[in-house]
């Protein structure tokens, strides 16, 4: 019985579908709008480093309520902080992280009598721009600079029969590996740990919206965005030397975006819809 059940709901959605299609056409969007960002995990605090956001996509109509929507975008995120970052500055300088992706979300929409849209969805971002300045210079860590990797921990040494500190969260952890014991050393961990001095190339994020209709296929949108794991792993100090380790930080980005949205094709779906009700009386 519960076989012939599936069956004949699999059979009445496929009938329903040709309807709901019929009803509405695919919509093309444009984007454009500012994004506000930070980096949880780096020592500021903040929205305060402003992007630009831009992009174009598309909504698939699944029912009368519900769309998904697939985009294509630019984004520049970040961190911004007024004053240096480094433990030996005696003046304010700034720290500036630009990371530049391009993004690809796809959301999920339902819609409310063609006026407000909530989605929710999940973005896959590719890293393709990245400049970072400590004390408005180039970072760099043992004379190597800030660059594209796994955005993890490793040892100085590559010697490969070493264990594993990649996926090293605390100093504690990092501490039993090093000696062994669950305390740290003011001077051993800086010498065989080399500091993070890359950012993954990969960002998967959460993406939550709501959309406000202005008027005929304008929209207003605020998008809420935060990665699923990090970006990067960072070994910071307390002093200005580098040889008093003070804690392991996980890296994410967490951004907030208002963007001005137009539909194509918005007012020929409004009109099969109605039609489609219309036709089904």
């Amino acid at each position: 019985m519960r076989k012939h059940g599936i069956v004949t709901l699999l059979l009445a959605f496929l009938m329903a579908t040709p309807f709901v299609l019929q009803a509405q056409i695919i919509k093309g969007e444009v984007f454009a709008g500012g994004i506000a960002s930070q980096v949880d995990g780096d020592e500021c605090y903040g929205f305060r480093k402003f992007g630009f956001h831009g992009g174009a996509g598309a909504l698939v109509p699944i029912t009368n309520w519900m769309d998904v929507g697939l985009e294509v975008l630019f984004n520049q995120k970040g961190a911004y902080k007024r004053d240096s970052i480094t433990y030996n500055s005696t003046y304010p300088h700034a720290y500036n992280l630009k990371l530049n992706y391009v993004e690809v979300p796809l959301m999920v929409y339902l819609t409310d009598k063609d006026a407000v849209s909530v989605g929710i969805g999940v973005s896959y971002g590719r890293l393709v721009g990245l400049r970072e300045l400590v004390d408005r210079q180039p970072s760099s860590y043992d004379g190597v600079g800030i660059g594209l990797g796994d955005g993890c921990l490793h040892w100085r040494s590559n010697d490969e029969s070493l264990p594993d500190i990649s996926k090293v969260e605390t100093l504690d952890e990092l501490s039993e590996i090093v000696y062994a014991v669950p305390q740290y050393s003011d001077t051993l961990i800086p010498a065989v740990v080399a500091n993070s001095n890359t950012y993954r190339r990969h960002d998967f994020s959460i993406c939550a919206d709501v959309r406000f209709r202005i008027w005929e296929g304008v929209h207003l949108e605020a998008r809420y965005q935060y990665s699923l794991r990090p970006i990067r792993t960072r070994l910071y100090y307390s002093n200005a030397t580098e040889t008093l380790p003070s804690q392991i930080r996980l890296q994410y980005n967490n951004s907030v975006t208002i963007r001005l949205v137009y539909l194509f094709n918005e007012r020929r779906s409004k009109s099969n819809k109605q039609n489609a009700k219309e036709n089904l009386q």
